[in-house]
């Protein structure tokens, strides 16, 4: 898949010997799923090869049954200790990490985007499934879960007042005002959410002189706040704000680099405190007993490691002692549950990452166990992927000992299969960390020729163009006058080039195989084209028009297509040539050709975003699954996929489809790649 206009996908198309107009009624075909077999055409599953390093996930709150996290495609779910089992709760907004927001100390969270005022909200056990719904003043907002109880800020006069709602059992809501504020001289506007549990919610609130630690009631409403205490913000020191609340005490990382430990039975105790180190600041604290946890900064120089980023997790004991490490490799983030043990994820490698509970016994050290959720690592990032005559090439980066190019044989049928990855070397490999819509990068170039050559732009070489054969690696000059932009398509010794820059657009044709290989033997004015068997296709000047020139004589010779339309795409594969004129009125029309005359003419839908050997590959625009028209017996059919596939200038999928052979491919959110059998191979030419 490219990443501009579908004009210019990489296609096939035999010698066109003569002009053949469309004329009469012609087999129709459905752009969309609808009406089709919903049985979805027979794919297979390449699993993406995992990482070294594990995945990141983000520990949110524990509860005594399970805790809540996010997972890699961004969503917010609960996880069951004693089965692994996840549930999916709904969206993650990172832009909103308020600690309570999503639960607390429990297993409890609310099914709505916190984010957005309302009035009702549906309050869900997850560790029994049970719900009850909290109706709460107009326009509130919420501000954290604690238990069976909604905290809400907020009325028709925002900031306004803070409420805790709870069900009454009877299908009402009983209300608690946070009423005591005035009486410790604080307004509730002023609060940072720190997290809690069932029985309390705790604020910090800031001062000029310093830093105070409330703690709500969930049940009264009651406030209780402490003395005035070190600022966790100060940018002369430490610049972190971390904090921990677990069922005896609250911690947080002050501005003069000390943890700061308070005991919740009595505010008014004197803070018992752990040095930390101003070059090595935490990125996330916790309590175990009378241990403080730390998980450390990852270093920058270990992101390309064969073993998991360094992140000890350790522990000190509250007032003093030598610390001790509980987890060589452990993630960023901690969560406390209401049994007094803290949640962490790590492991000893990427394959044992795995979320644990901490906790300490009398006067030992914390002893961490393993919960049945595994963490699976993170895959390597598909950067691009081509398919061609059955051979699937794909570049893929995200971790320097492993990035490079990859080839895969995949066999068709109605049970597909894929052969073991196999490593065709890095060079050529440029530019892995940029995303593919910066430019002539791997990550968007990449397109197979028929004869086994794959080929694609290299930035990182100035004006070259790079192919490869397996593990065979070639630099190929361009001419210094084509400034090529993107790799249209190719097909054997030929490579047409988008050499398109504002407000021109242009084409080029490069010859792989002659006698001053990269030399240029054709130009177009434009951006809509195809190649394929020694021949250019681009629109004529005409409207229904097309212009075949003959690369090697250099002659050029017109198709019809009967028309009168402009021309706005043109795809070719499989003895057919694809014409499009979506842009020509609400719907355009579009259409197929045969040229040498041995079947008829077939109209197929406008807007098709790929084409491969006798077949058709069109993305909706909503998130509707895509489809196939399969024409390679000369009536269209429509089937479908199972995965919604990008249109132009989207990224979450790359694919492409076989234009010399019956099969399409793409890579999943996940990179997971997937081969489906579009047309399966004829029996007899096995």
């Amino acid at each position: 898949m490219t990443r501009r206009s579908a004009t210019t996908r990489l296609l096939a198309l035999p010698f066109l010997a003569s002009a053949l107009a469309l004329a009469g009624p012609l087999p129709g075909a459905s752009a969309t799923p609808a009406g089709a077999d919903p049985t979805a055409l027979p794919e297979v599953v390449v699993p993406g090869e995992p990482l070294p390093q594990p995945r990141s996930e983000t520990l949110l709150a524990a509860g005594a049954a399970g805790f809540f996290h996010t997972t890699q495609d961004d969503a917010f779910a609960w996880t069951a200790y004693d089965t692994g089992a996840t549930t999916v709760v709904g969206h993650y907004d990172e832009t909103r990490p308020d600690p309570g927001l999503r639960g607390a100390g429990s297993d409890f969270t609310v099914d709505a985007d916190p984010r957005r005022a309302g009035t009702t909200w549906k309050l869900q056990d997850m560790s029994t499934g049970a719900t009850a719904t909290v109706n709460g003043p107009e326009t509130a907002w919420i501000r954290g879960v604690y238990g069976d109880a909604v905290l809400t800020e907020g009325s028709a006069t925002y900031p306004g007042p803070l409420n805790f709602l709870r069900p009454d059992g009877n299908g009402g809501t009983t209300v608690v005002p946070v009423t005591s504020w005035a009486d410790a001289g604080l307004h509730p506007g002023s609060t940072a959410p720190l997290g809690g549990d069932a029985r309390e919610a705790a604020f910090g609130l800031y001062f000029n002189d310093g830093y105070r630690i409330a703690l709500a009631d969930t049940h009264t409403g009651a406030v209780r706040v402490s003395p005035l205490l070190p600022s966790p913000r100060n940018t002369g020191g430490c610049d972190n704000p971390l904090t921990a609340v677990d069922t005896a005490q609250l911690a947080w990382l002050g501005g003069d680099c000390r943890i700061h430990v308070l005991s919740r039975a009595d505010l008014n105790a004197p803070d018992r405190t752990v040095p930390v180190d101003y070059y090595a600041q935490p990125r996330a604290i916790g309590l175990s007993g009378d241990w403080v946890l730390t998980v450390g900064r990852s270093g920058y120089d270990q992101q390309d490691s064969d073993v998991p980023v360094q992140r000890e997790l350790v522990a000190t004991p509250v007032g003093g002692g030598d610390p001790v490490v509980l987890l060589s490799h452990a993630s960023e983030t901690i969560a406390q549950a209401p049994d007094g043990a803290a949640i962490v994820e790590g492991g000893d490698t990427a394959a044992d990452w795995t979320v644990r509970k901490v906790t300490a016994t009398g006067g030992a050290a914390p002893t961490t166990v393993a919960t049945k959720y595994r963490v699976a690592p993170d895959a390597y990032h598909v950067d691009s992927l081509n398919l061609s005559a059955g051979t699937l090439i794909s570049a893929e980066g995200g971790n320097y000992l492993g990035e490079g190019f990859y080839g895969r044989r995949g066999t068709l049928g109605d049970t597909p299969a894929v052969s073991a990855r196999t490593p065709l070397g890095r060079e050529g490999y440029q530019n892995p960390h940029l995303s593919c819509g910066g430019g002539p990068t791997i990550c968007t170039d990449m397109a197979g020729t028929g004869d086994g050559r794959v080929v694609h732009l290299n930035s990182g070489y100035g004006n070259n163009l790079s192919v490869r054969r397996g593990d065979q690696y070639q630099e190929i000059a361009l001419d210094k006058a084509v400034r090529p932009t993107e790799v249209v398509g190719a097909s054997g010794r030929y490579v047409l080039l988008d050499t398109s820059y504002w407000p021109q657009s242009s084409l080029a044709v490069v010859d792989l195989d002659g006698s001053t290989p990269g030399a240029t033997v054709a130009t177009a004015s434009g951006n809509i084209g195809t190649i394929d068997d020694g021949r250019l296709i681009t629109p004529g000047a005409k409207t229904g028009e097309v212009v075949v020139l003959d690369l090697a004589t250099q002659q050029s010779r017109t198709l019809q297509t009967g028309r009168d339309c402009k021309i706005t795409q043109l795809k070719s594969a499989g003895g057919w040539l694809y014409w499009n004129c979506w842009f020509d009125g609400d719907t355009g029309s579009a259409g197929l050709l045969r040229p040498d005359g041995a079947s008829s003419p077939i109209e197929v839908p406008a807007r098709a975003q790929g084409m491969g050997k006798g077949f058709l590959v069109y993305t909706p625009g909503d998130e509707g699954v895509s489809s196939v028209v399969d024409f390679h017996t000369g009536v269209p059919v429509t089937k479908s996929l199972k995965a919604h596939l990008p249109s132009d200038y989207a990224f979450d999928y790359k694919w492409s489809a076989d234009r010399f052979g019956g099969g399409l491919a793409y890579a999943d959110k996940y990179q997971n790649i997937h081969l489906v059998s579009v047309i399966a191979p004829d029996p007899a030419s096995r």
